[in-house]
């Protein structure tokens, strides 16, 4: 938070803590008044894992945005609302965002094309299991999917940015370069390999094997031990 526009990309082991280490920055850029609109971006199956850690650990309520909510707010508040303003801390799957109409809707919220673009319209979005979100890269290209396409579409949007995930490498340059160029493209942009040294002040990495020993000089993850288990197949 010490950045002057917080652009993180947070690749720690699994079980390390990222959803805690996100939730502690969006705490302190509440409290530093540097942030009020807030949307998470994560799979389906982890929006109520989202909500419940930050309501019973941050004390923030979030807003999970899907088809029910809509319903619900359509009832309310009639068929013009749009859920993507109507409270400032937001919970929402990429696979409901990238649809045609929530996408629709979230479009009627940014500036029309003849508005400027600053001061940004949200504040902060994080992005939970970010590889989700990387473009497919194979040969010497990476090609947007649908859920790459919506966030193209967001990112520029948000003042700060924060992208967890525990696999952020899938093997194709091209496909990280354009991961690191949603991040911040005014340090990377797609097709080019990232600078050491540009990579090193976004990019937060920390592995079990680094983690120093308990108060009783064991390690705090049991280590892997691979081995070959023989079974005796029946003729049958």
């Amino acid at each position: 938070v010490l950045m002057p526009r917080v652009n993180l990309l947070i690749a720690d082991d699994v079980g390390l803590g990222k959803t805690i280490e996100g939730g502690m920055v969006i705490q302190e850029l509440l409290i530093r008044q540097r942030a009020r609109q807030i949307l998470i971006v994560c799979p389906a199956a982890l929006q109520i894992q989202w909500q419940e850690q930050m309501r019973d650990k941050f004390g923030l309520e979030f807003r999970i945005v899907n088809s029910e909510l809509m319903r619900d707010l359509r009832r309310r508040r009639g068929i013009h609302v749009n859920p993507w303003t109507h409270f400032p801390r937001l919970i929402t799957s990429i696979d409901y965002l990238k649809r045609d109409r929530p996408l629709r809707l979230f479009r009627e919220a940014l500036p029309a094309g003849d508005e400027p673009t600053y001061p940004r319209r949200f504040d902060l979005l994080l992005i939970d299991e970010a590889h989700n979100v990387a473009p497919m890269g194979s040969g010497h290209y990476a090609i947007d999917s649908q859920r790459t396409a919506a966030i193209r579409l967001l990112a520029p949007h948000f003042e700060h940015k924060l992208f967890l995930t525990a696999t952020p490498h899938n093997g194709y340059v091209e496909s990280f370069s354009a991961l690191l160029e949603l991040l911040d493209n005014q340090r990377f942009a797609r097709g080019i390999p990232p600078d050491p040294e540009a990579l090193r002040r976004v990019m937060v990495r920390r592995l079990k094997t680094e983690l120093p020993p308990d108060a009783f000089g064991r390690d705090r993850f049991p280590q892997r031990q691979l081995a070959a288990i023989p079974v005796a197949f029946s003729a049958a």
